[in-house]
């Protein structure tokens, strides 16, 4: 029976700003490395992964191996010896079709709100007689808008700022 020890030396996560969604980007790496405790040597790592993607997410790992002298107290005392370290790079982006999606749902939003601009237009000010039917338009795409905006990454809940002043507190 092994006693092994597995440290993870370094860690860090960067995600870009959450307002450039759907075009964001997240990276994690971590640097690993395993020591056996009963001999004091570093056992060398075959593979560093990542599991597996979601279905909107596209992840990319890069691997980096190397070695470095590495200090620790093994209970007799500080031990120094030389360890091979893996470190991983991992990338985590918005897969192209969910990116595709989000850009066709934007673009619907926005022709949603100039159709019933133009329809608000054409009533008010031209005078043109129309059917009910069309009237009732703008107050659909109007119930519509909040349903789509809900299908973005990263939204508030609809009504989040209802009642609530916007204007900056101290």
């Amino acid at each position: 029976m092994y006693r092994i020890s597995i440290s993870i030396v370094g860690l860090y996560v960067h995600y870009s700003d959450t307002n450039v969604a759907p075009f964001d980007a997240y990276s994690l790496g971590a640097s690993v490395f395993t020591i056996d405790k009963a001999t004091d040597e570093s056992i060398p790592i075959v593979a560093l992964t990542v599991g597996g993607a979601t279905s909107s997410f596209d992840v990319s790992s890069t691997e980096v191996e190397t070695t470095s002298n590495y200090t620790y107290d093994s209970g007799t005392g500080q031990t120094a010896i030389n360890v091979h370290y893996k470190i991983a790079d991992i990338e985590v982006t918005r897969s192209r079709f969910a990116q595709a999606l989000i850009m066709c749902l934007f673009l619907v939003n926005w022709a949603l709100t100039t159709a019933s601009i133009y329809i608000v237009v054409l009533v008010v000010f031209g005078r043109e007689g129309m059917d009910d039917a069309v009237l009732l338009l703008p107050v659909t795409i109007i119930l519509t808008i909040p349903s789509l905006r809900g299908l973005y990454p990263g939204s508030p809940p609809f009504g989040i700022y209802i009642g609530k002043s916007r204007a900056l507190r101290y």
